[in-house]
């Protein structure tokens, strides 16, 4: 984990956690740190990595036991940041920015079905599209450094990893303040709303658009495309050994014989491609 130190020596401590794919040099997030300093506070900035395998020992811990040396200081978490500030203690204020406390529905085509199912794969390489570096998601401000350099896929360990995070997600303290936009594509503003009461949250009540699909249709959308085509390679790379549902049909994720041969006959053709590949 990155971390740099900006504005006065003597200055009160506060303690900012950048989101997932944030950089410490980007103009942005520069431009957030110069306000905090400008400020008097000596800020600690904290880049996150992009691949995890263990949320607590790899994110938690690290600012932890940072700021333990602290004492009194103040803390703010953006995005992702923000789901590891809220498993710190001993902050004397804490401020949320966009926390990214759960999953949006329907994020870059993958729905809650889905983001289960890859989960389950152990793999701790980026190859999952995330749909966060691009304008529609970063916003208009985003420079276009910021968008070559942002992360454009996720290790399914990461998502993994969030989900459990999002579920054991400590209580939110009570004088806590939390920042967010309905517009905001890449966290869950009903998890938001369902951690903190209204009056200690400041929401830019901007309609949210939900993404067009860039086909006639969901099946033509590239994007789910090229999700499920990732998922199969999962699959084929784990060997088929976890229990994959069959959809649409089969609710009960137990598919059937037709759907398991049709299975069998789609891996057989894709390994004789990669033998007749040049």
């Amino acid at each position: 984990m990155n971390r740099e130190q900006y504005g006065p020596e003597g200055g009160p401590d506060l303690a900012c956690i950048l989101g997932w794919g944030n950089r410490l040099h980007h103009e942005n997030v520069q431009w957030l740190l110069d306000q905090f300093a400008d400020e008097g506070y000596r800020v600690h900035a904290f880049e996150i990595p992009v691949v995890v395998t263990d949320f607590e020992r790899e994110y938690v811990a690290p600012v932890d036991r940072y700021v333990d040396d602290f004492g009194a200081y103040r803390l703010v978490g953006h995005s992702a940041g923000g789901l590891v500030a809220a498993y710190l203690d001993g902050a004397q204020t804490t401020t949320f920015l966009s926390p990214f406390w759960g999953f949006p529905r329907g994020q870059v085509g993958i729905d809650d079905a889905l983001l289960d199912l890859v989960s389950r794969v152990p793999l701790a390489k980026p190859v999952l599209p995330s749909g966060t570096a691009s304008r529609s998601a970063m916003g208009e401000l985003a420079t276009e450094r910021e968008l070559r350099e942002g992360p454009s896929r996720a290790a399914p360990t990461f998502i993994q990893e969030s989900l459990q995070a999002h579920r054991n997600r400590p209580p939110i303290d009570d004088d806590a303040v939390v920042f967010c936009s309905l517009a905001d594509p890449a966290v869950s503003t009903r998890a938001v709303g369902q951690a903190v009461p209204a009056e200690r949250s400041v929401v830019d009540e901007t309609r949210r658009v939900e993404r067009p699909l860039r086909g006639k249709n969901k099946e033509e959308d590239p994007v789910r495309g090229r999700c499920r085509w990732v998922v199969d390679q999962l699959w084929a790379v784990a060997g088929l050994t976890l229990r994959r549902p069959c959809r649409p049909c089969h609710p009960c994720r137990r598919p059937c014989r037709p759907c398991r041969r049709r299975g069998r006959q789609a891996l057989r053709r894709r390994r004789r491609r990669r033998r007749c590949r040049p």
